[in-house]
């Protein structure tokens, strides 16, 4: 069976994938919200970058994908002529590097910088 996937060239969104080793829990309990910290990129090194989450930050390093990831988006549209649906899938965006964090956070001492 063959699945239409559509998509406009110019107009699909690039994402990064973000690898970390372990797990990310809220100490309350509580669900993730959709703010995991913070992401800055060290000046004067290509490709480092620093993940700041509470009072841990993290260093790691941006790669390229070997093959890039598509996000898809199911869309099914019900067809008047018949009972049954045809589904399709548009392309919502492209994942071609990932962020990759692979040592143990460092303790920050002082409270982060809130962002403005």
């Amino acid at each position: 069976m063959l699945i239409p996937v559509k998509g406009d060239k110019d107009n699909v969104k690039e994402w990064a994938l973000i690898e970390l080793q372990g797990k990310v829990e809220d100490v309350a309990g509580a669900e993730l919200s959709n703010e995991l910290g913070r992401l800055v990129a060290v000046q004067g090194q290509k490709d480092v970058v620093r993940l700041t989450v509470g009072y841990h930050q993290l260093e790691g390093k941006r790669l390229d994908l070997k093959k890039p990831f598509a996000i898809l988006q199911k869309q099914q549209q019900q067809s008047a002529e018949e009972t049954g649906s045809s589904v399709s899938y548009q392309v919502a965006g492209v994942i071609k590097s990932k962020y990759l964090f692979k040592t143990r956070p460092t303790a920050l001492i002082s409270k982060p910088a809130s962002r403005h």
